[in-house]
């Protein structure tokens, strides 16, 4: 059972509600490829997976981008940016195995083995990540960094500029949170039209 948000203190502090909604696409998941049997089709398998590994991706590229970059001469977030390369390695292995290894072909029972145990590891290291980020990484984001300029960071967290559906990331993560939650998500997302544009990252 997961503990519920009930408060941002810092606008980065939106990193947990991310967190939790990730978390629960790692679980979705886990169980989808632990309840494949020989025979079945990898075609649920591939849906739910391509949902998490777009959001877990595009979750690095905005952190290194446009949060971590702004901590120069910080050990843990040029730590933070090279987990995020062992993360993006895993996915693309996870992609590579079923793609090469099951194919088009129905699910055997080594290969169903093989997928679970390659989900499994990413569910734990994306999960030590998120530990090792929230311990390290941001409170040296509320430290340094002005609340005005993590509020830009939310932004680039949540609003995807590049595609013509921008709020998929803010509707993903909503998903996976509590009414309560999804409060708290909004609040903080009513604020990024106070943002001035001279402010907004490219």
């Amino acid at each position: 059972m997961t503990v519920e948000i009930t408060k941002l203190d810092s606008p980065i502090d939106v990193m947990y509600l991310i967190h939790k909604a990730l978390r629960a696409e790692a679980a979705r998941v886990e169980r989808i490829c632990e309840q494949l049997a020989v025979g079945d089709s990898l075609q649920p398998f591939q849906e739910v997976f391509q949902r998490w590994g777009k959001a877990l991706a595009y979750h690095a590229h905005a952190e290194d981008h446009y949060m971590t970059a702004a901590l120069v001469d910080s050990p843990p977030a040029r730590d933070n940016e090279a987990t995020h390369r062992a993360l993006e390695e895993r996915l693309a292995d996870i992609q590579t195995y079923a793609q090469d290894e099951v194919g088009s072909s129905l699910m055997s029972a080594k290969s169903q083995r093989h997928l679970f145990g390659k989900v499994v590891a990413l569910r734990i290291a994306q999960d030590d990540h998120f530990e090792e980020e929230e311990a390290f990484v941001l409170p040296l984001i509320r430290q340094r960094i002005s609340e005005a300029q993590q509020l830009e960071m939310a932004r680039r967290l949540l609003v995807d500029v590049d595609e013509p559906d921008n709020g998929w990331i803010m509707d993903s993560v909503a998903e996976d949170l509590t009414p309560a939650e999804r409060q708290l998500l909004a609040d903080l997302a009513a604020r990024f039209e106070a943002i001035p544009v001279e402010a907004r990252s490219r």
